[in-house]
């Protein structure tokens, strides 16, 4: 084990594993079987849990220690996230996309970890979470025109009071992990996913003193001029109503992330600029 390791290790075992894959990835596959196969040996129970299907999904309620699994990229990892709807259970991303930002392993590592992770010999770092309408969400919410390619009338309220008003193609409100996400592609900042903090990033407004900022306001409140949609962690969720206010804020609830090693920010900027896409 690694002494320097500030996490907190996972005491409670693993007694059922929820397992998401990412379609149509023959190396997801063989490591979900091999995954499985491994768990039985252990009498771990596996539960597949399919985030790219529309349907209903329940959790089990008894006692049973539980892990979720995720092989594939942050897409893979967010949906099962959202669909799973249990923030109390530690999430292990593997990589089997392209960037892997969420991800703790890459593919070629799962072997090397697999029995640690079957025994719950592992670490459980928590992340901010931020809610909005009773849903928690790990990266972002867009609020953004249901109309492709169309901008809309946005006001921002913060700590009670007006902080801009302007035109533009959407707003993004990201968590620290999230910051690395879309925020960050359209000019936001990169910020430790560790810290409590909301990223806010205006797309493209219209009045030029408008730009990204970060604060630690407990609560931010949004309005539209109509025709715009919520999406949280790139899911569509709901339309807005005109002068509907729309309350973001921090969640009582955290992300729990399996880790093996230290979470590495430099790393986390390395790969975002050699990310191959």
């Amino acid at each position: 084990m690694n002494s320097q390791i500030a996490y907190p290790h996972w005491q409670a075992g693993v007694g059922r594993i929820y397992l998401s894959k990412r379609p149509n990835n023959l190396e997801a596959e063989r490591a979900a079987q091999k995954i499985a196969e491994a768990a039985k040996a252990k009498s771990v129970e596996v539960i597949p849990l399919d985030p790219f299907i529309e349907d209903q999904f329940h959790v089990a309620n008894d006692e049973k220690p539980s892990i979720m699994i995720s092989l594939g990229g942050d897409g893979t990892l967010l949906r099962s996230r959202m669909k799973l709807g249990n923030d109390e259970i530690p999430m292990l991303g593997v990589n089997y996309g392209r960037l892997g930002a969420l991800s703790e392993l890459d593919a070629s590592e799962l072997d090397a970890y697999l029995d640690r992770i079957i025994s719950g010999d592992f670490y459980v770092e928590e992340r901010t979470l931020l809610e909005t309408r009773g849903k928690t969400f790990l990266n972002e919410a867009l609020v953004k025109c249901q109309e492709p390619g169309k901008s809309i009338k946005m006001a921002l309220f913060l700590d009670g009071r007006r902080f801009f008003q302007t035109k533009a193609d959407g707003l993004i409100v990201a968590t620290p992990t999230g910051s690395s996400a879309y925020a960050f592609l359209v000019g936001g900042f990169l910020i430790e996913p560790t810290f409590k903090a909301m990223v806010v990033v205006p797309i493209a407004p219209l009045s030029w003193g408008i730009r990204p900022f970060v604060t630690e306001e407990n609560e931010i409140v949004v309005s539209t001029g109509g025709n715009a949609v919520l999406v949280l962690d790139g899911k569509r969720e709901l339309n807005l109503r005109k002068y509907e206010p729309l309350k973001i804020g921090f969640s009582k609830n955290r992300a729990k992330f399996i880790r093996f090693r230290p979470f590495s920010f430099s790393k986390l900027y390395h790969k975002l600029q050699s990310a191959p896409f």
